[in-house]
């Protein structure tokens, strides 16, 4: 082999130097192929590698949103059964409060009045401003509630 080369590069090489020339090449040929392949192996690999991270991040990704989005749901539905509850109760004490005032005024109309002459016979008292004073509560009240009511 030396020989061949040193007829197609033609240099006149001493025996010793073409053998060694004759053995680097094919060395130099063979590690420049090995090396050509790994690197070729290693950045096939460094693709797929960097594919299939990317795709177990876009399946994580899906996971958390699905489970923030079933978070949301539930909250939502919570949200609802909560706002069903406190208009259930407001819906009752509106009622109560109704009905008990309602029978304040009954009482106070069935109230009867003092007797002529006959302290005795009832309470000495003003229906008529305790009557006003109720209704001004009631009006009250009903601001109160409305204003509430405004700001939700």
């Amino acid at each position: 082999m030396g020989f061949l080369i040193s007829l197609a590069l033609g240099w006149k090489w001493p025996g010793w130097a073409a053998r060694l020339f004759g053995w680097v090449v094919p060395v130099l040929v063979a590690f420049t192929a090995v090396c050509t392949i790994i690197a070729l192996i290693y950045h096939n690999g460094e693709a797929a590698g960097r594919a299939k991270v990317q795709v177990q991040a876009e399946k994580a990704h899906a996971r958390t949103i699905a489970a923030a989005r079933a978070d949301e749901r539930q909250a939502q539905a919570t949200v609802d059964a909560i706002g069903k509850r406190v208009a259930a109760a407001d819906d009752k004490t509106d009622i109560l409060v109704r009905t008990k005032i309602r029978e304040m005024r009954d009482a106070l109309d069935a109230t009867p009045g003092t007797l002529a002459g006959d302290p005795r016979s009832a309470a000495p008292f003003d229906a008529d401003s305790v009557r006003d004073h109720l209704n001004a509560l009631v009006v009250d009240a009903d601001r109160s509630a409305d204003a509430a009511d405004a700001e939700r």
